[in-house]
């Protein structure tokens, strides 16, 4: 009897252990929306902030709040917030007791709401309309909830949480935001950031308290007892509240500092810049003095990017050893000050300890804007790549994730791959790239443009590569020799898409001012398809026997011409909103197209309609899409950073 129970008590264990594992890596199932079978990475990087007891780590992202275990970082929840926009969630604060989020969007019609941190669920919304949202803080009781945002001017809203009255609110005119906005942890003042200036509001009264002249503020932040305002670019600033006088400079930083938070017990500030780099700064604050003497430097405690010694000649600076490859997208201390978190652009949340600066946890699984989707031949596996600038390689079947590339020099505006699967091509600021999978190296940059490469294509035999600038300059690239084939001119504005036909005899390319030309690739010479005036075109695609070719308008026009006589064919019928992506089924009977709004639209090619239309439980437009060989599978890629996999053959709405 013994032997049995023994049995059944190491047989539950076993089935605990099982469904924990299981449910631990599962993420990949949470909150689908209706048809699509798996999501595939987490969304970027917003915000992140700990709860109270220090247990739970908040990531807000752009399709909600994923909490983590702050000791194992396993995944615990994702609290899928109601789309708002491009961004869901910008800012979030919890709650005194850790019960409540408070949450705050970043779109013109933004909001503040709460949701319940263990459920799940929406307990309110307390304000709409709001715009940028950049500063939430509870009252010590968690009675109260103020907000700082940016909608045309600085606005300030206080309110009751268990009424959702509104208790205070300020409007304070402002010209423009340069960025930095902040709210002080006892709300009582809020700076916000122009060109050139920053300015200090009293929430109470909505009065300008001060104008700070000559600091270019790509951040701000107040001190923990409210007293002391930091801010800045590579040099960071400190000035006094009450007086509006600076206190000293900080210098340490060589790119731009783009978040600042100060630790709860007020010693310490962290600093976060575009590189990647964090630094601990001892904010012991200096006393004021109404002479003519220098104020004197606050020490650096140490730099949380590493354990060696800085090489940079500020003999403040401890450490410099980079833990993140791009820019620092937010901090968080614990209640107790001895652990700090920090989000970046890299997909990356990381737990540092404060004392040591030893990182003590890595969490990882967030990526940014998805620029291009492509299937191995196979069908088995995936090829992404995000603005984040890392290639990602997924098992279809397993869900797994490999990191091609894991430390890009830069943020990627655009990327194509080749059809072999041996080169990446990827666009950014006056330069094209090209990776090579099997050496995991880049060849020399191609740099050729002047202005963002923003798309880009590879002809069908791999042999040239097309890029796009917002210039409206088109280049053709001569793969194997890299260098410079053709130079396409005739487009005045950003170019939005190019694209080569499949049999390889012409290219295409679109731009935001209105044109699309079809190239023939034997003799170079342009047809500019006659779209009309006012109509610029977001992008384009062949139909995989070349014979069609489908522009999309801003003004949500489908339109077919015909490549051969490059005549216009037809419109799709009631087709409207603005189409963001264009894709064709393998075998050219359908059309999918990704709209604003997170809205799927799978076309009948012949008969111009909506098959099938559905959503992807996100504001984000679809940026991507990509069909498995058989057609059976549909995978899009959206601008909030995650992948979603639908099965169209357990839809019903494969091949038909």
């Amino acid at each position: 009897m013994k032997k049995t129970l023994l049995r059944y008590i190491t047989l539950f264990i076993i089935l605990g252990m099982t469904q924990s594992l299981g449910f631990a890596q599962d993420y990949t199932q949470w909150h689908l929306p209706e048809g699509a079978t798996t999501r595939l990475g987490k969304g970027k990087i917003n915000d992140i902030k700990f709860s109270p007891d220090g247990s739970l780590l908040a990531v807000g992202t752009s399709i909600g709040i994923w909490i983590y275990d702050v000791q194992t970082g396993a995944e615990k929840k994702l609290i899928k917030v109601t789309p708002r926009g491009v961004q869901t969630v910008n800012c979030i604060a919890f709650s005194p007791d850790g019960k409540t989020l408070a949450v705050g969007n970043w779109v013109l019609g933004g909001a503040v709401e709460l949701w319940n941190v263990n459920t799940g669920e929406h307990i309110s919304t307390l304000k709409e309309r709001i715009g940028r949202v950049k500063g939430l803080e509870f009252s010590p009781d968690g009675t109260m909830l103020a907000c700082a945002s940016w909608y045309r001017n600085v606005e300030y809203h206080m309110w009751e949480v268990e009424s959702g009255r509104e208790m205070n609110h300020f409007i304070g005119p402002q010209e423009s935001l340069y960025n930095g906005l902040a709210l002080s942890p006892d709300a009582h003042s809020v700076a916000s950031a122009s060109n050139g200036q920053v300015f200090l509001w009293d929430a109470s009264t909505g009065n300008l308290q001060h104008t700070l002249n000559n600091i270019q503020a790509w951040t701000l932040a107040f001190s923990a007892d409210s007293k002391t305002l930091v801010g800045g670019s590579t040099t960071l600033q400190l000035w006094d509240i009450e007086s509006g006088k600076e206190l000293s400079k900080l210098v340490g930083h060589k790119r731009n500092v783009g978040e600042i938070t100060f630790s709860p017990n007020g010693k310490t500030f962290a600093s976060g810049d575009t590189g990647g780099k964090i630094i601990l700064w001892n904010t012991s604050k200096p006393k004021i003095d109404n002479g003519d003497k220098k104020q004197t430097l606050p020490n650096v405690l140490r730099s949380l990017s590493g354990n060696k010694k800085a090489n940079i000649g500020n003999k403040h600076v401890n450490r410099t050893l980079m833990g993140h490859t791009l820019p620092v997208k937010a901090l968080d201390f614990t209640s107790d000050s001895k652990r700090l978190a920090s989000g970046s652009q890299d997909g990356t949340t990381k737990v540092w300890d404060v004392t040591t600066g030893d990182q003590m946890l890595t969490i990882q699984g967030h990526t940014g804007l998805v620029k291009a989707l492509q299937f191995s031949t196979d069908g088995k596996t995936l090829f992404s790549g995000s603005s984040d600038g890392i290639i990602r390689k997924w098992d279809v079947e397993t869900k797994t994730e490999q990191l091609i590339h894991t430390k890009p020099p830069w943020l990627a505006f655009t990327y194509a791959f080749s059809n072999d699967g041996k080169t990446v091509a990827s666009g950014c600021w006056g330069e094209v790239r090209l990776w090579d999978t099997e050496t995991e190296s880049f060849f020399k940059p191609l740099k050729e443009h002047k202005g963002f490469v923003v798309t880009l294509a590879f002809s069908p035999d791999d042999k040239l590569v097309a890029s796009g600038c917002w210039d409206g300059l088109v280049m053709l690239w001569d793969v194997p020799n890299r260098k410079l084939h053709t130079v396409l001119e005739g487009h005045t504005d950003e170019v939005s898409k190019v694209a080569f036909s499949p049999d390889g005899n012409s290219f295409a390319s679109s731009s935001e001012d209105g044109t699309a030309h079809l190239w023939d690739l034997n003799t170079k010479k342009k047809t500019s398809l006659p779209i009309g005036e006012n109509r610029g075109i977001e992008t384009l695609v062949f139909s995989p026997d070349s014979t069609m070719l489908i522009t999309a308008s801003m003004n949500g026009l489908l339109q077919i011409w015909d490549t051969n006589t490059h005549q216009y064919v037809a419109d799709f019928i009631n087709a409207r909103g603005t189409t963001r992506a264009l894709e064709f089924s393998p075998d050219g009977k359908t059309v999918v197209s990704g709209l604003y709004g997170g809205i799927i639209r799978l076309w009948d090619v012949d008969s111009r309609t909506v098959r099938h239309e559905f959503r992807t439980s996100d504001a984000a437009p679809p940026t991507e899409f990509a069909f498995s060989p058989d057609g059976k599978t549909l995978v899009s890629g959206s601008s909030n950073g995650t992948i979603l996999i639908w099965d169209l053959d357990k839809m019903g709405i494969a091949n038909r």
